[in-house]
């Protein structure tokens, strides 16, 4: 919710700085748009806030359906939001550019959005005749778009995804064994239970055990 003093609660000092898109994979190994927001407060210095889009306008139905309803900042970005989601342009069914990690810069992005590229996968199928709109290295850049998009469905990235799982699931195990150990440490300790000891010393063992000497006569010094 707005944080600003009451008075400054009449005209929502918010200060809309911008908006953005941001993609996250979903468990199918698509991208998933999350819309963010960024906003100051008018008379404040370096003063800045971010927030998902959805989480703002949640916050603002909550506070909507009080009856002592205040503003929030949603009712300040939410025009500034409309009007930057009018311009935005729709990213076509495929895995979006922006979430292509290392395979292509801020630059070609602008550059590919300039004639409707939206995706990796209209990238690698972008003909020869508009492929020179992208520069000199338009060529290159479908290739490596085409290569990716044959990976997506290939058993390297099914094995890929199958590690990550895996991973995932041990790195859930272990921390689940820790925190079973945590507790059962937090339970003795608080009813003053002493740890059971062990079998026995194994230094304390070997100790006790006569040293074995060899058979025969010494061997003469030189």
């Amino acid at each position: 919710m707005f944080d600003a003093k009451q008075e400054d609660r009449n005209d929502l000092a918010v200060v809309p700085f911008k908006f953005w898109v941001d993609h996250v994979e979903n468990e199918s190994g698509g991208l998933d748009a999350v819309h963010w927001a960024s906003w100051g407060k008018r008379g404040y210095a370096n003063w800045e806030k971010s927030e998902k889009v959805v989480r703002l306008v949640k916050d603002a139905k909550a506070m909507r359906g009080r009856p002592d309803a205040q503003p929030c900042v949603w009712d300040a970005l939410e025009p500034h939001y409309n009007r930057w989601k009018d311009g935005l342009e729709a990213v076509t069914d495929g895995y979006a550019l922006e979430g292509w990690a290392g395979g292509i810069s801020v630059g070609q992005i602008a550059k590919c959005k300039s004639i409707n590229v939206f995706s990796v996968e209209d990238l690698a199928k972008l003909t020869d005749e508009n492929i020179h709109k992208l520069g000199p290295d338009g060529p290159k850049l479908r290739a490596t778009a085409a290569a990716f998009v044959a990976s997506l469905n290939g058993a390297g990235a099914k094995l890929a995804k199958e590690n990550a799982r895996l991973s995932a699931e041990v790195e859930r195990l272990t921390k689940e064994a820790e925190d079973d150990r945590k507790a059962m440490r937090e339970f003795m300790a608080q009813h003053q239970i002493e740890p059971a000891p062990m079998p026995a010393d194994a230094a304390g063992a070997f100790a006790s055990e006569p040293v074995s000497r060899p058979v025969g006569r010494p061997r003469k010094a030189a």
